[in-house]
């Protein structure tokens, strides 16, 4: 592959990162209409059903996320065994291993961890009739 291809490769990954965590995060606002509408007045075992299902759809997007930074990973490395990359080349990869990437990797984790304990308060424990007038 050639530089240009192994970056475009890179934030190709970078951009689906970024598009699934976008329907990550569209999913639990269905989520939370679909509690605040629906869930709250439910039995426990749809509630059971209803976070199971959420929780594979969540791990399913965590696993391509997972598989797309094991991708880019991999085109770092070999962009960094390229014999004379650009300078567009080496400012990325020098990038990726700065604290603003290792930020922005917390903050995705931390986010999308937050995001399901959320939900599993909200289907769980949350009492909407303090909210009723």
């Amino acid at each position: 592959m050639t530089e240009l291809d192994l970056l475009n490769l890179a934030r190709s990954a970078t951009e689906n990162e970024i598009s699934l965590f976008a329907q990550v995060i569209t999913i639990n606002f269905a989520m939370v209409v679909g509690i605040y509408y629906f869930l709250h007045g439910a039995r426990t075992a749809m509630k059971i059903f209803a976070f199971a299902v959420y929780l594979i759809g969540m791990l399913l997007f965590l696993g391509q996320m997972l598989m797309e930074t094991s991708l880019k990973a991999e085109v770092l490395i070999a962009m960094r065994a390229l014999p004379h990359p650009s300078a567009v080349t080496q400012d990325y990869v020098g990038l990726s291993g700065t604290w603003l990437a290792h930020a922005t990797s917390l903050l995705f984790n931390g986010a999308f961890w937050l995001l399901c304990i959320g939900i599993g308060y909200l289907t769980f424990f949350w009492d909407k009739g303090g909210a009723e007038t």
